[in-house]
């Protein structure tokens, strides 16, 4: 019991000590040698958000914090550059003592969050107009330029939550001369390490000035999960990009394919499942189609920030009424800085009635976050 006890003293003062050498560092970019540089950044949120959406699971009301670290090396060989990035996601888990009954059970793993995550994570080599990256980083699919104001990424358009990943483990190609933006990734094209021999493909090519930029993607694999039960995620888009002074003009538009390749047993779902009904069946080898997008606006002035965002989304009608209503969800988020790096913000979203089962009555289509942000980058 004694040496446990030690044990946790001497974690927790190692934590507060690379803590504060963390901090202390992201504040001073670090020279290594004359070619390589190492630089270290800091995001730290404590917040309050209520997800109404949620009502009946117990923890859609709560207070929390956490933090995304980050260090990036470079180095300058000859004719290019080597870069090493690392972000790691420091999450607060929820209580153990979660509220679970028959119909909670199956979203129970909605609510288990690694309290350490890794974002991103490649070794990339690039020279001149081109660029080469193994591991894990921002898919190269379409472009998002939404505000960013939690790890979890849930107040985010409805296509960026439920449909195109964030991040993709893979080989990362780009190219991008002049006016011109070709990125190609050979990836695993789910959200961690594969279960299968099969990898996704994605595409885009796109266009780019000084204020604007516009591009087509595309997303193609024949199913993520097991080999003997796999969910299609392919999908193709278009994106756009207008920026004049401080006001910044954004939206994407996709066709998407999803659901399950075979007829399954709800009883066979143990990973965290979709609260849209995604994960449904249609017929055998036969992707669910949808399409939607969403439009972003934004303003940045010197001490706050505004973005209000509006999207759609239109699921094929399969006859399953939970699944076939269309969603809508609009999202506002206000940014006001208090002091250098230090910020406080909020951010509200709003989605459509629409019809759901037993266990989701009294929810309600609506979430809001409240919090304060201490950035280092």
């Amino acid at each position: 019991m004694k040496n446990r006890k030690n044990i946790r003293i001497f974690v927790i003062v190692f934590m507060v000590l690379f803590g504060l050498s963390w901090i202390y560092l992201s504040a001073v970019p670090v020279k290594i040698d004359d070619s390589t540089n190492l630089d270290l950044g800091s995001i730290f949120r404590s917040y309050y958000v209520n997800d109404q959406r949620i009502q009946w699971s117990g923890v859609e009301a709560t207070f929390g914090v956490e933090a995304a670290l980050s260090a990036e090396i470079t180095k300058k060989i000859k004719n290019g550059k080597i870069e090493v990035l690392a972000e790691i996601f420091l999450n607060q888990p929820f209580d153990g003592n979660i509220l679970v009954d028959e119909q909670r059970v199956r979203y129970l793993p909605n609510f288990e969050i690694s309290a350490c995550e890794i974002a991103q994570l490649y070794i990339g080599v690039s020279k001149g107009d081109f660029s080469i990256a193994l591991g894990r980083g921002e898919t190269v699919f379409g472009k998002n330029y939404s505000l960013p104001i939690s790890n979890s990424y849930f107040a985010q358009p409805f296509i960026r939550t439920e449909a195109i990943l964030r991040y993709e483990t893979g080989l990362f190609l780009k190219y991008s001369p002049g006016i011109f933006d070709f990125a190609l990734a050979v990836v695993n094209g789910g959200p961690q390490m594969d279960t299968n021999s099969s990898k996704a493909g994605i595409v885009r090519f796109g266009l780019k000035g000084k204020n604007w930029a516009v591009g087509v993607s595309a997303k193609a694999q024949d199913g993520i999960g097991s080999e003997q039960q796999k969910q299609y995620k392919n999908h193709a888009g278009m994106d756009l990009m207008l920026k004049t002074g401080r006001l910044l003009f954004s939206a994407e538009v996709i066709h998407d394919q999803y659901g399950f390749r075979k007829e399954f047993d709800e009883a066979d779902i143990f990973w965290k499942r979709s609260l849209y009904y995604r994960d449904v069946f249609f017929e055998y080898e036969t992707p669910v189609t949808g399409t939607g997008g969403y439009v972003n606006l934004q303003y940045e002035a010197p001490s706050w920030f505004i973005e209000v965002n509006f999207g759609q989304y239109y699921p094929e009608e399969i006859g399953y009424l939970f699944h076939d209503d269309p969603i809508t969800r609009a999202i506002i988020k206000l940014r006001v800085r208090l002091a250098p790096r230090f910020f406080l913000y909020g951010m509200g979203l709003f989605e459509n009635e629409r019809v759901s089962e037993a266990l989701f009555s009294g929810a309600s289509p609506y979430a809001f976050l409240l919090g304060l942000k201490y950035n280092l980058d």
